[in-house]
């Protein structure tokens, strides 16, 4: 739901959320860019954010299975795609059909390349256009979380794991 990079993810940690604002600020320490990345929160992300605090009670929002104080392994989430037959398939590939779904849709580039993390290419656009987009991002991850779940609700072969 967040579009963040899979080690952002993982590395995250409960005191970098506001669940009471639905947002999520990563440090600039953790970003790829060095930059501190807002995250607005649809509702169904804050909504299993909650479910997974009364999960968990260490620093890490997802723990390592056997060290609870370090974060679960890269490759966890890329070894369960390919358990689900997506082999070939990483994590990190969502994010472009994220930015595919959103640029076929219309949405301002700068929205979705906001909601990606992602420096600007121009630097003197950089420069000048200092917009964070903050409206705009919080409804374009909404209408992606509503996306996906209209999407699941049509796919009726769809297994759900257990949380």
């Amino acid at each position: 739901y967040t579009m963040c990079r899979k080690s952002e993810v993982l590395r995250a940690r409960w005191r970098e959320f506001a669940l009471e604002r639905a947002q999520w600020d990563i440090p600039a320490e953790r970003m790829k860019a060095r930059r501190l990345h807002w995250v607005p929160l649809p509702r169904q992300a804050v909504r299993q954010l909650r479910e997974l605090r009364r999960m968990t009670n260490g620093e890490f929002v997802f723990p390592h299975r056997i060290r609870p104080g370090e974060p679960m392994a890269e490759r966890t989430l890329n070894m369960l795609l390919k358990r689900l037959g997506f082999v070939g398939d990483t994590v990190h590939g969502f994010r472009a059909v994220f930015s595919t779904w959103a640029n076929a849709a219309g949405v301002n580039s700068d929205v979705v390349e906001r909601c990606l993390a992602h420096a600007p290419r121009d630097a003197v656009r950089a420069a000048y256009n200092r917009h964070d987009y903050q409206d705009e991002r919080r409804d374009l991850l909404q209408r992606w979380a509503d996306w996906l779940d209209n999407h699941e609700a049509g796919m009726g072969n769809v297994v759900k794991l257990a949380a």
